[in-house]
């Protein structure tokens, strides 16, 4: 009598979770409206009167022309087609064509929960539910810190540039020219801890502190109030994930080569983990443990696969990646 089959969970491709993502930099977004991406959901971002960032969604509700490529006017974004112009809560506030008429309902655009911190400009990018609290790591709100940020763009799934940042054995192999120079490829120093959402872990005097779906953060040495990394994981789509990262230091605030360094170096470590991540099969980490071997030095990467895997289960965070239903 053959064993009953398992359930299989739903594709990890078709949705991610619903939270708060990086979407931009807070400089980015001056003057002029600029678009972004999250799920292959488009966002218009721009500032009213108070300087205060908006977002609404990136099409008008007239002729579907992008806001993008309008200007703000009045603390509104106006649409470079017809004119119409749109408040950061989503309500038309002028149709040129018919001044004296009453704007009608359906005029109006969905606006989303954004805010500004840590010199990023975070989304909330589900308008249907109260948005929660956007907790970051609190270092990153200290006013000691100078910030050196650094992107890139991965053509890579989401769980697989988070299991990047959690793997701590592949730093000899694929970043031995930068900051695996001269370890030992032997894991006899990884202890970690896993309470919810959170997975602290340690290498050496290096401390690790990652936070589900997209923060990640390294504690250089030890002491954490001179330097660390962040990092912050934003899908744009089922298969392409950008990374937001800043290194934080206290010492040399006014040397400027420093700061540059510093961002330069980041991406180079970056680079020796994008021709791996991007090279993985299947493109997100597979729908059950059984389905990939895994060793003790993967703890953390497993911790954060059950997680993951209580996520799909869970129908009440997720958030649909248009385009892949």
């Amino acid at each position: 009598m053959s064993k009953p089959t398992q359930p299989t969970l739903p594709s990890d491709t078709s949705v991610v979770p619903k939270a708060w993502y990086a979407i931009a930099w807070s400089s980015e977004c001056k003057e002029k409206p600029i678009k972004r991406k999250v799920a292959n959901i488009d966002f218009v971002l721009f500032r009213n009167k108070e300087g205060q960032i908006q977002a609404v969604q990136a099409y008008c509700s007239h002729r579907g022309a992008d806001l993008s490529t309008g200007k703000v006017i009045n603390g509104c974004v106006q649409c470079p087609y017809h004119g119409w112009e749109f408040s950061g809560d989503g309500r038309c506030r002028k149709i040129p064509a018919h001044p004296e008429r009453d704007i009608p309902d359906f005029a109006h655009i969905q606006s989303f929960p954004v805010q500004e911190k840590a010199g990023m400009i975070w989304i909330y990018p589900d308008s249907s539910t109260k948005a929660p609290d956007l907790h970051l790591f609190p270092i990153l709100e200290e006013p000691q810190f100078v910030y050196s940020p650094y992107q890139m763009v991965w053509k890579a799934h989401l769980t697989r540039v988070v299991e990047s940042v959690l793997d701590v054995a592949h730093l000899a192999f694929v970043h031995k020219q930068t900051i695996g120079k001269g370890l030992s490829p032997e894991i006899n120093d990884l202890s970690f801890q896993a309470e919810k959402d959170d997975i602290h872990f340690q290498k050496g005097t290096n401390r690790f502190h990652y936070r589900f779906p997209n923060q990640w953060i390294q504690y250089l040495g030890k002491n954490e109030t001179k330097m660390f990394t962040f990092a912050t994981f934003t899908p744009l789509d089922h298969e392409t994930t950008v990374i937001f990262s800043q290194i934080g230091r206290t010492f040399a605030k006014r040397v400027p080569f420093i700061g540059k360094y510093l961002s330069h170096f980041g991406l180079r470590v970056l680079k020796e983990d994008q021709l791996i991540v991007e090279g993985q099969h299947p493109r997100p980490i597979p729908e059950a443990l059984r389905m990939e071997a895994h060793v003790p030095s993967d703890g953390v990467q497993v911790r954060f696969r059950h997680r993951w895997y209580q996520f799909l289960k869970n129908e009440t965070e997720h958030l649909l990646v248009r385009g892949s239903e």
